[in-house]
């Protein structure tokens, strides 16, 4: 079989390089999406006071988010006949795990509400949605 067409051969074949480099992509566009969301939050006066949706704690936790996310990536790569199908599966549940606090903490948060955790979950979203497209998108590279 040819290993061009063989998914799990080609997933096995992914050089560190080409996910580091694909990682670095989703971390850059997660977190100029992420900077947008602040910048529009801050202007809409939306949660002024709210310490997690402010440039510093979105950058760390967004940039956590992304490393961890192209780690978990390089480890099913190596490990899984199908990394990407795989991959899709734990990012959603990361995901689902990941707003649990956007709606129960954040609301009771000094100047949190529900309006600034759905606008965090969208956060979370829009990394999410980022990762998984640059992370599972690597074999249409080659």
């Amino acid at each position: 079989m040819n290993t061009e067409t063989n998914p799990s051969s080609s997933s096995r074949n992914l050089s560190l390089r080409d996910i580091a480099l694909s990682g670095a992509v989703a971390l850059v566009l997660s977190l100029l999406i992420n900077w947008l969301i602040v910048f529009g939050a801050n202007t809409g006066g939306i949660a002024p006071e709210l310490m997690a949706l402010n440039y510093g704690p979105v950058s760390l936790f967004t940039t956590l988010s992304v490393v961890g996310a192209t780690v978990t990536y390089v480890v099913l790569a190596r490990v899984a006949a199908n990394p990407d199908r795989l991959f899709a599966a734990v990012a959603a549940i990361v995901l689902l795990l990941s707003l649990v606090p956007d709606f129960t903490v954040i609301p009771s948060e000094p100047g949190g509400s529900l309006v600034a955790g759905a606008i965090l979950g969208a956060m979370h979203v829009a990394t999410a949605v980022v990762c998984v497209g640059a992370l599972t998108d690597l074999r249409n590279r080659r």
